[in-house]
């Protein structure tokens, strides 16, 4: 006969959490039932009423509907690339150095010069130069060094 596992699979409510530099991380759930508790029991009986057992959890946020709830997805900090893009896109001078190209359409704004890098650099948002490695690559090569070396000579 193969080895046994305890799981709980139920409901459970937040009550509480903290974060402390002395003990760490915690949150504290209740119960729906009072007869869940047993398997957390049955836990500390074999481990000589020691609580400290490791568990793998997946919790979802559910409404009153009983359904999950979707969670917006959290909001990254642009990178440093995404950063270097938009200064350069808000600079007037770096805008001039795109109108030194002379076959597309004059940049006079800021979102001219977004479009301009992102055509140049094969992406939809600034955002992917810091995600996509070729994008990367072709902003330094394309737009990075080439301005940098053009405002020096200036």
């Amino acid at each position: 006969m193969g080895a046994q596992h305890i799981a709980f699979q139920g409901e459970v409510q937040l009550l509480n959490w903290s974060d402390t530099n002395n003990g760490g991380a915690k949150i504290v759930l209740q119960l729906a039932d009072a007869e869940d508790l047993e398997k957390f029991k049955a836990m500390t009986v074999r481990k000589g009423k020691q609580a400290g057992q490791r568990l793998a959890v997946v919790m979802v946020e559910i409404g009153d509907d009983e359904q999950p709830i979707e969670q917006p997805e959290p909001k990254q900090k642009p990178g440093m690339l995404c950063v270097m893009a938009c200064t350069f896109c808000a600079d007037p001078m770096f805008q001039d150095w795109l109108n030194t190209f002379g076959d597309g359409p004059r940049v006079d704004t800021e979102t001219d010069a977004k479009v301009i890098i992102c055509e140049m650099c094969g992406i939809d948002s600034r955002k992917e130069l810091d995600t996509d490695k070729f994008a990367a690559t072709r902003f330094h090569t394309l737009v990075r060094e080439p301005f940098l070396a053009w405002r020096a000579a200036q």
